[in-house]
């Protein structure tokens, strides 16, 4: 990954191997570790790989980050992928980027959260390197008049167009009604958008911002019941914002 190495922690979750021998003590121990570890291997196995991006501005716990390069690279592959954001300054104290800032000073065509497609180009390239290569406004369609992505990027060596959005309810709860209703309108526009784009990007991803873990299973288990030909091969980027008083999810 390129990725600036003194920003980032690896913690590598327990792994627990069954000892092959039933000698006396080696036998009681591995017992005890069965029953110790029997409650927790589920956790073990989402802990396995945690890597932890600490800047000036937020900190990402990034989960599967090898598997989310694997879905990038690799043309026909697809899935989802898991993150935990967490934000140390309000966004207009923030030190973006210059390509950052260039996406923030960039016209767009009319959406509500400027701050949530910064922030999704700010957090792929301090984590997984990416560059950006255009905004919204600077990507070519024909024909015209169909979705459109929020920019696009190189990252892993791989040309891509990211769509974001935010998974949220001001009243009440989100449901699994909520969540299939957003995945089909934003992945059915990623398919259209990458139909209709001369551009030359490979894949698409769409970035979930998420306003909590309830959310986010909801969106989860929306996508695992959608058809392949809406799934795509689009990598879908979960992100669960923990920081009470962020921005993000608010209106422009």
């Amino acid at each position: 990954m390129r990725v600036p190495q003194e920003h980032l922690q690896t913690y590598e979750g327990s792994r627990f191997f069954a000892p092959g021998s039933t000698n006396g003590k080696v036998a009681r121990k591995a017992n005890r570790n069965r029953r110790k570890n029997a409650r927790t291997r589920q956790n073990v196995k989402i802990r396995r790989r945690t890597v932890l991006y600490l800047g000036e501005n937020f900190a990402v716990k990034l989960f599967s980050d090898f598997k989310f390069q694997r879905f990038v690279e690799n043309f026909n592959e697809r899935g989802l992928i898991y993150c935990q954001f967490e934000t140390f300054r309000h966004f207009n104290d923030m030190n973006l980027s210059l390509l950052g800032q260039k996406l923030l000073d960039s016209p767009n065509a009319g959406g509500n959260s400027v701050e949530s497609e910064v922030l999704s180009y700010e957090l792929l390239h301090r984590c997984y390197g990416a560059r950006l290569a255009k905004t919204e406004m600077e990507v070519v369609y024909f024909p015209e008049g169909g979705s459109i992505t929020d920019y696009t990027c190189e990252m892993f060596g791989t040309l891509l167009g990211v769509s974001v959005t935010r998974a949220m309810k001001y009243k009440g709860d989100f449901t699994l009604e909520d969540a299939n209703k957003l995945l089909n309108k934003k992945l059915n526009g990623i398919v259209n958008s990458t139909q209709n784009t001369l551009e030359k990007w490979s894949k698409q991803i769409l970035h979930v911002w998420a306003t909590s873990h309830h959310v986010a299973n909801m969106v989860t288990q929306a996508y695992r019941h959608l058809p392949t030909d809406i799934q795509s091969n689009t990598v879908v980027f979960i992100t669960v914002v923990v920081t009470s008083n962020t921005t993000i999810f608010c209106n422009s």
